[in-house]
């Protein structure tokens, strides 16, 4: 379940973004100025418009570091750091202007960003309105609310990138707010002080091969559709992925080690979970909706997944989930049940449940069974109730 105070968290998340994207549709970027100008020329605030190659740092920026001016440039960072003051803007007007940015990108397309650290703004990348645009090797950390956000844009590749050390309250890795066909690939989002990745209103995104690590609440809070989550490490959080409400997800071959919960999908329609690993989380290994406020999803399809060593429930279905159907799963060595199935409009053919504490699986009247499913050496002797089982 997603914890109010998380809850609250992302309200507020969600309120920066929209005040940025706000900024970026009424005001183009402009150079504010700061420190005194390093031997290449650039001032913390001044407006890039060709390929540039930074020489020296840019430290203790008060509000902007560096500005895209531009379509197709490239600004290689040359493994230099664009760094923040670590305060606040003082006459910071977000819902007019943008500040506190350390790479601002205000709608020009075609542009790519590589290879440097970004560190003590309020967000340290931030991408608007734009198309086509790459971030390489960058580190976003230390900032107040996003390593990395992206608004209103398009068709852009983060990879090989880092958002990680943005402190509690409210530091996120990476937001994608309003955004569509975004690829977040080969980078890490660890140690937050909230969310690794928080994904709003932003369809048919890929998130592959990314380390997600000891944020201290979720790996992924999901609020979108048709995005795929393939092929992540997730490790240590307290939910590796949420999806809460978003619909036509694919959630597939994820590994999954330790931390509070796996996945779980609380509210939306037709979200596959797929192949995904899942060991020693404290609670439930997959869960299906939620018992307060009591919602869950619709005709979700959760086939071909192991959970290993859960604390709780191997796989919880919850009363107010419709539909779901478990096929090919595999649940050992669990704390409570392999399969805890409370929905009477759930399907469930060809599941293991070995070695778990409570019963192997635990269905209510009504949940129908196709075949195939075996519990065996789990701690209550029925092994299953509701659904005929084989020792296999």
């Amino acid at each position: 379940m997603v914890p109010p105070r998380l809850r609250s968290h992302a309200a507020r998340a969600t309120l920066v973004s929209l005040a940025l994207m706000v900024a970026l549709g009424m005001t183009s970027a402009m150079a504010l100025g700061g420190a005194e100008a390093p031997p290449s020329g650039l001032s913390c605030g001044d407006v890039i418009t060709a390929d540039t190659t930074l020489d020296t740092d840019l430290l203790n920026c008060p509000n902007l570091g560096i500005v895209i001016g531009a379509d197709d440039i490239t600004v290689d960072l040359n493994g230099h750091l664009i760094d923040g003051d670590g305060s606040p803007f003082a006459t910071c007007r977000p819902r007019k202007e943008p500040c506190d940015v350390g790479v601002l990108n205000d709608g020009h397309d075609g542009v790519t960003v590589r290879h440097g650290s970004v560190r003590e703004f309020g967000t340290g990348v931030l991408v608007g309105g734009a198309r086509h645009n790459r971030l390489l090797s960058i580190s976003s950390s230390r900032n107040q609310f996003f390593g990395f956000v992206l608004a209103g844009s398009a068709r852009t590749v983060v990879r090989d990138s880092s958002g990680h050390e943005n402190p509690a309250p409210d530091g996120d890795g990476m937001g994608l707010f309003g955004s569509r066909r975004i690829r977040i690939l080969d980078s890490s989002f660890r140690h937050n002080g909230q969310l690794g990745i928080h994904v709003v209103d932003s369809p048919d995104n890929l998130f592959k091969g990314n380390l997600i690590s000891r944020n201290h609440d979720m790996g992924i809070l999901m609020e979108a559709d048709r995005n795929q989550v393939r092929g992540n490490n997730c490790v240590r959080n307290d939910a590796c992925i949420v999806v809460a409400p978003g619909s036509g997800n694919v959630i597939a071959r994820n590994r999954i080690t330790r931390g509070g919960e796996g996945i779980a999908i609380e509210k939306g329609r037709g979200n596959v979970v797929a192949g995904n690993v899942v060991v020693r989380v404290r609670r439930d290994g997959i869960r299906l909706g939620i018992g307060d406020p009591p919602i869950g999803g619709i005709n979700t399809v959760v086939r071909r997944n192991l959970v290993s060593a859960s604390g709780e429930d191997g796989f919880l279905v919850a009363k107010n989930d419709r539909s779901a159907l478990l096929l090919a799963n595999v649940a050992r060595g669990g704390g409570g049940d392999g399969f805890d199935v409370r929905s009477a409009s759930a399907e469930l053919g060809r599941n293991r449940a070995v070695r778990n504490g409570g019963l192997g699986i635990a269905a209510v009247p009504g949940v129908i069974g196709r075949g195939g499913n075996v519990a065996r050496h789990n701690g209550d002797a029925r092994q299953c109730i509701y659904v005929w089982c084989g020792e296999g």
